[in-house]
């Protein structure tokens, strides 16, 4: 099983090709940013130049988001698959659980902080769910306490 630090950042290979892309989508940005600003900014006086400020209020939004992603990228763990134990609910894996309360099924995939998406039922680690769900295996049932209260879940499956 791939021990996680809580001050490490940890990414899926899926995960790191992701931010990977999108980092390279956000240079192109600033590049297009750059354009536009030198193209309005032959418009006059920039303190009243909508169009400069707009492009420049662009450029540096996108600027730090860059930064934030290239010190992601750049200072992740990168977890390969092979890596991920399927014996229990770990960072990685895909956990199908049923949710006791509501009788319901849903699968989890359990991953960083940075790559989770909850509309595709991607979770960081760091949540509720996931750190109720972690070291546990297929057959178990465990209480979880969420922001909406607690909710019990039987682990059914664990893959990747």
């Amino acid at each position: 099983m791939v021990k996680v630090n809580s001050n490490s950042i940890v990414l899926t290979e899926e995960g790191y090709e992701r931010l990977s892309n999108k980092l390279e989508e956000l240079k192109g940005k600033i590049k297009k940013n750059r354009e536009d600003m030198k193209r309005t900014a032959a418009n006059g006086d920039l303190s009243e130049n909508a169009g400069y400020m707009a492009a420049k209020e662009s450029y540096e939004s996108n600027r730090r988001r860059i930064d934030e992603l290239q010190d992601v990228v750049n200072g992740a763990t990168v977890v390969s698959e092979e890596e991920i134990d399927t014996d229990r609910v770990s960072f990685g894996t895909r956990v199908k659980v049923k949710n006791l309360n509501k009788d319901k099924e849903f699968t989890y995939k359990i991953v960083g902080k940075h790559e989770a998406r909850i509309e595709k039922r991607e979770i960081s680690l760091e949540s509720p769910v996931a750190q109720g769900l972690i070291d546990n295996e297929p057959g178990d049932v465990v209480e979880v306490e969420t922001p909406a209260g607690k909710s019990t879940y039987e682990i059914i499956d664990v893959g990747v």
